[in-house]
Parts: C-alpha cells; structure tokens; sequence
C-alpha cells in the first residue's frame, strides 16, 4: 500500500472544489450517492482526497474541474480511464459505480483518515466478475485488489 500525506494547499484545494462540486451537482438535481452516515460535504471532500492522492502517486494532473462531472473519470493513466473510490473505513470494500456511463477501465480504493491517504488497491474493470464470481458485481472486497506497486509495471 501507498501512503500519501495530503499538505495544507491539496487540503484548502479540496475544500474548495467539494463545496463547489456539491453546489453544482444539487443545483441540477443529482442526489449524492454515499455510502456512509457523513454528510454530503464530507462524502466530497474524502473523494477529493483521494483523488488528490491518487493524482499525486500516479503523477498525473488533477481533475480540479467543477463542472457537472456525471459519468466522468477522476484520472487518465497510462492511456487507462481510472475511477478512484475514498473511504475513511479502515476496512470497507471497494463499492463500484456500475452505471452503464461510468465504465472506467481501473478502479482504485483509498482509505482516507484525514490528510493520510492510503492507497489500498486497484482492479481492472475486466476483472472484476472473474474475482467476485458475480454477473454484475458492486462490491469488491480488498484482499481482491492488486497491490498499487503493481499498477506501475502494466
């Protein structure tokens, strides 16, 4: 696992963008889908840290965009659309985004406790049936997902 500790500039950048995100998706109507008890804001800004944290591991820019980003990607890497998952549980699955508009080719899970993000894995799209033995999986359980040192070397 990746740890990347997020500094104060990537923290403010991420508060920002989370309020503006939450504005615009409620504006035209697209109800948060958390997963948690949090509320909305947080649910945002953990997503945000993790996106962050991935951008920062995978060197890549940021999606620091506010638009209306439904069925959009957080990251391209290595020519492969990427769709990163935050949680602040220490041992939650990855839950998938299974809407036929958001078929990214990678899923990432980070485990986010405040600034420290934890990158606990990936998986291929592809893969994800073959692992879970489901036609149409939601959820993947972490001892499933490769280590990210793995990720490196596609």
């Amino acid at each position: 696992m990746a740890v990347i500790v997020l500094n104060n500039g990537e923290m403010t950048v991420a508060a920002t963008l989370a309020t503006l995100r939450q504005g615009v998706n409620r504006e035209v109507g697209i109800a948060n889908q958390k997963a948690g008890k949090q509320d909305p804001i947080t649910t945002e800004l953990v997503g945000l840290y993790a996106e962050l944290a991935f951008s920062r591991w995978a060197n890549v820019a940021a999606d620091l965009s506010t638009h209306l980003r439904r069925g959009s990607y957080d990251a391209t890497y290595l020519g492969y659309t990427v769709d990163v998952k935050g949680t602040r549980s220490k041992t939650s699955p990855l839950y998938l985004d299974t809407r036929p508009d958001k078929r990214p080719d990678i899923y990432v899970l980070v485990q986010v406790e405040y600034a420290t993000c934890t990158l606990v894995g990936w998986i291929f799209r592809e893969q994800v049936c073959e692992v879970t033995g489901e036609l149409e999986p939601k959820v993947v359980e972490r001892a499933d997902l490769y280590a990210m040192e793995a990720l490196i070397n596609l």
